[in-house]
């Protein structure tokens, strides 16, 4: 039975096991123990109301021995769904630290969003990892730090099935859309819009045929990529072949057109659109989110720059991937003192 190991316990772990299609031995890892104990009961049910072998074991632990758990367990493949900044705190437990969010954007918190993923990648296990935190900017900071993931799930993917859905399509083998999470909302200038050809023929009124998705809950569409997270997982667990849209492949940002295939992961680029091309659209829409990369060094721009300024100078404008630590304690001191203070 293929093992599997899943990071944390919220609503998209949960999604994910309890869409997930095949008989696995999951094991899900979590600081939260009533979350994944529940989490855990119920995906078993699911997964026997459904006839299926899979186990679903809830491992309760510190993130510091993460490590050790997922060598214990030696999973096939890892999906990260879990960050040390949840983007829900805005709403859930507002702050002056979630004002600075705001303000930045959820780039403000890159280190943040990359910690786990970044201890999963250094477990030594072998395994594949796909990320689900961010992995449009989270991605190429790994690729950076040397701990580069397979690919991430989510952003493209959910804004593709509303393509696909719009457009009548069996499935994504005709499509290839090029975007990124910048395009989770309406660009301010529609020059910005994603990209999309069927059958090689750019797709017209792309903003329009996404308005809905763009509209839905965004909680609730966690329930979308927790789909597409266990079927990427079946995917590459059993060596299926598809046709489908994931982001921060191999470390590039945003997302890209993808064949899914003996649990690889390869690009498929639109017709008549170059590699250069295609990466150039995802770094122009990245800097959108006020980061760039180069070859030693994560650069931040407008938004996140005029927002860090004030509370962390040191790193405003980016960092060097050597100093990836010293970054991640520095926001983890700044967010532990503006959490303290009220919002406004």
């Amino acid at each position: 039975m293929t093992r599997l190991a899943v990071i944390g316990s919220g609503s998209l772990a949960r999604a994910t096991c309890l869409a997930l299609p095949i008989p696995a031995d999951v094991h899900v890892l979590a600081r939260n123990r009533a979350a994944v104990q529940d989490l855990c009961h119920v995906a078993q049910l699911r997964a026997a109301a459904a006839g299926r072998s899979t186990r679903f074991t809830p491992v309760v632990l510190d993130p510091a021995a993460l490590a050790t758990a997922l060598q214990a367990h030696d999973p096939a493949g890892v999906l990260v769904a879990a960050s040390t900044q949840s983007p829900w705190e805005p709403i859930d437990r507002p702050s002056a630290w979630t004002d600075l969010l705001r303000a930045g954007g959820l780039a403000v918190a890159l280190p943040l969003q990359a910690e786990v993923a970044f201890k999963a990648r250094l477990a030594g296990t072998g395994a594949w990892v796909v990320n689900a935190c961010l992995p449009d900017l989270v991605n190429p900071l790994l690729a950076l730090l040397g701990a580069p993931v397979l690919a991430g799930v989510g952003n493209i993917g959910m804004l593709a099935t509303a393509l696909q859905d719009d457009l009548g399509l069996p499935d994504e083998s005709r499509l290839h859309v090029i975007a990124h999470h910048y395009h989770l909302h309406a660009p301010a200038d529609p020059a910005d819009e994603a990209r999309a050809w069927l059958d090689g023929t750019p797709v017209d009124g792309v903003g329009a045929r996404l308005a809905a998705q763009r509209g839905a809950d965004r909680r609730g569409m966690n329930d979308l990529t927790g789909a597409l997270a266990a079927r990427l997982l079946a995917d590459l667990a059993t060596g299926v072949a598809r046709d489908t849209h994931l982001p921060g492949v191999a470390g590039l940002p945003g997302g890209h057109p993808v064949r899914v295939a003996n649990g690889t992961v390869a690009l498929r680029r639109p017709p008549g659109v170059s590699a250069a091309g295609a990466d150039a659209l995802n770094r122009a829409w990245t800097a959108r989110e006020g980061v760039s990369f180069d070859a030693e060094r994560v650069r931040f721009g407008s938004p996140v720059a005029e927002a860090l300024g004030p509370v962390l100078p040191r790193y405003a404008e980016g960092f060097a991937a050597a100093d990836f630590d010293g970054v991640l304690a520095a926001l983890h001191a700044v967010r532990d003192e503006l959490r303290a203070r009220p919002a406004g």
